[in-house]
């Protein structure tokens, strides 16, 4: 082989190339652009230069639309069901209380039967 050298290099999920150089090539030249959400986070993506800008990204902070202009930035997104749901309402929505009441006796039995034969009564 010579003087030539192979290398397997490692990369990150999905493959995409970061920031930075690794294959000796250029890296486009880029602009930072500003965009402001509905509650004043400012977001900075970095756009090559031959690209036409969005009118709009998404707010790295809280994900909302984020527009150009820090004086009038677009209106939010009304969330779709409302805001996310917890774990327990999520639960809730496919148990009763006497349901989920009914369970956890069953759980408890079964662990206390669990602990008889292994001779840890408490």
């Amino acid at each position: 082989m010579g003087s030539r050298r192979s290398t397997i290099r490692g990369g990150r999920l999905g493959g995409a190339p970061g920031s930075e150089v690794d294959r000796g090539g250029v890296v486009e030249p880029r602009r930072q652009v500003s965009y402001w959400c509905h509650a004043g986070h400012e977001s900075r993506p970095a756009f090559a230069l031959h690209v036409e800008l969005p009118q709009t990204w998404a707010c790295q902070v809280c994900g909302q639309p984020a527009g150009p202009e820090q004086d009038a930035p677009p209106p939010r997104e009304r969330m779709a069901g409302g805001p996310p749901k917890t774990p327990f309402e999520f639960l809730m929505m496919r148990r009763t209380m006497a349901e989920g009441d009914e369970l956890l006796e069953e759980a408890l039995a079964k662990l206390r039967e669990d602990r008889t034969a292994r001779g840890r009564v408490r």
